[in-house]
């Protein structure tokens, strides 16, 4: 028997108050004003630091979207003291790993590597942080990367699909904007936008560190509060989007077709934007997503792959950020048949909303998702990962441990009741990325507007 079906068989049966003995010990320090949290690590001789700024890709200015990304991406290129290549060498030396998460409402830049050359890696980045100079040529290397790009994504028609989804569910929000740009966009940044922008997140924005390994890691105290010119103690400024995310009751659902060439396959994404007090249960949100469209025995899997063979995968998705949230369904199909995908996929959500699914499917499903929660600890970093998002959110870390508790509770109803808020189809945006010709599969389920690709470039 699979070593993991053992395991899992074991926790089915512990007592539910027994499942936070699975997270790693963590501390919350307070170094001289600056909110920690230590994980202390002790199995491998390693360690991870993630450095948290309570702003992301809303502080991009109008018209220069993307200039959050690109100073972070570039944050490596130069200094006064030390060229890209310079830089390199040294961390790639001490064997560091080094890279950032950009997010609309915050940003992560995290390091790790051996535990014993700590001080030397960490001293190298926080002067990166410190004196980043980003010069012109690098920043024009990258904007043309960046941008050929953008310019080649018709050989990613799944990243087109995306693209388009995010801009067009997410309209008339300050979150309908990639984080890392556009092609006009990236075009208008200059090293000085980069300058002030790694200034603003140095100085205004307020930061909070993480950080996991064994205990001789907390020495870099003293580096990181004096040493990174982060302004760690007078820093406040905290993202708060108040958009309102409108709740208007549609009669049909909105429907675009994105238009590509010479394709011979449909990305389909179906899903919208939820508004604070959708997202307030995030363990229902989880719950009813994973149940319509997580894994081999989801109900979206058992309908458009094993009975009607119409797509290799489906997943659905329901989740939220700090001040909104966003719902998907995510498949593709042939072109001929993504009239009958739509079908099953507006079937299967009606038999959930109506409870038309049997208690062992649903019984199945709460089994998996609890049964499956330790293992979200098995990597150190994941429950970093967990830490920042509950802080973020500003919520009790204990919602994090409980979440089994309330999977626990769950009945058919609450999902039904659920996925009829979240997933209704009237709702929904559809967006299917295919060639024109699709538009007259797609008439049949209400008006369809046509966009050419390139006007989400």
């Amino acid at each position: 028997m699979n070593i993991k079906v053992i395991i899992l068989s074991i926790i089915l049966i512990l007592p539910l108050e027994s499942f936070s003995s699975f997270a790693p010990d963590y501390k919350e320090l307070n170094w001289d004003g600056v909110e920690v949290i230590w994980v202390e690590d002790n199995q491998l001789p390693l360690y991870q630091i993630d450095f948290y700024f309570a702003d992301g890709a809303l502080s991009d200015r109008k018209g220069k979207e993307g200039e959050t990304e690109l100073a972070f991406d570039l944050l490596t290129s130069g200094t006064r003291s030390f060229n890209q290549r310079e830089i390199n060498d040294n961390l790639e030396y001490y064997g560091v790993s080094y890279g950032h998460h950009i997010t609309h409402e915050y940003l992560t830049y995290s390091v790790g590597g051996l535990a014993k050359d700590i001080v030397p890696s960490i001293k190298q980045i926080c002067h990166i942080f410190s004196d980043a100079t980003f010069p012109k040529e690098e920043l024009r290397k990258v904007k043309k990367l960046k941008i050929n790009g953008l310019n080649n994504i018709l050989n990613d028609h799944s990243s087109v699909a995306d693209r388009a989804f995010r801009k067009l569910s997410l309209d008339k929000t300050a979150y309908r904007n990639p984080t890392g740009g556009t092609i006009k966009s990236l075009k208008k940044i200059t090293r000085k936008d980069l300058l002030n922008k790694i200034k603003y997140f140095m100085g205004d924005v307020k930061k909070r560190v993480y950080i996991k390994g064994p205990k001789s890691i907390i020495k870099v105290k003293d580096i990181i509060t004096h040493e990174c010119g982060f302004d760690l103690k007078n820093s406040s400024f905290v993202r708060t989007e108040k958009t309102l995310i409108e709740k208007k009751r549609q009669t049909r659902p909105n429907i675009f077709l994105v238009t590509v060439p010479q394709s011979n396959q449909a990305q389909v994404r179906i899903g919208r934007v939820l508004s604070k007090d959708e997202i307030k249960d995030d363990a229902l949100l989880l719950m009813t997503s994973k149940f319509l469209g997580g894994g081999f025995t989801s109900q979206l899997m058992k309908n458009i792959r094993t009975k009607a063979g119409l797509s290799y995968s489906v997943s659905a998705f329901a989740a939220g950020q700090k001040e909104y949230g966003r719902s998907g369904i995510m498949t593709f199909t042939k072109n001929k048949t993504v009239g009958e995908l739509l079908d099953v996929i507006k079937n299967t959500l009606s038999d959930v909303e109506k409870g038309k699914f049997t208690e062992k499917e649903f019984k199945q499903s709460k089994g998996y998702l609890i049964g499956s929660f330790p293992f979200a600890f098995e990597k150190t970093s994941h429950f970093i990962e967990s830490l920042i998002q509950m802080d973020h959110q500003e919520k009790p870390h204990e919602n994090l441990f409980d979440l089994p508790k309330k999977l626990k509770k769950f009945s058919k109803e609450d999902v039904s009741k659920k996925s009829l808020e979240v997933f209704d189809w009237n709702q929904q945006t559809i967006v299917v990325v295919g060639p024109k010709s699709l538009k007259k599969d797609l008439k049949r389920f209400g008006k369809v507007e046509v966009i050419n690709y390139k006007k989400f470039l």
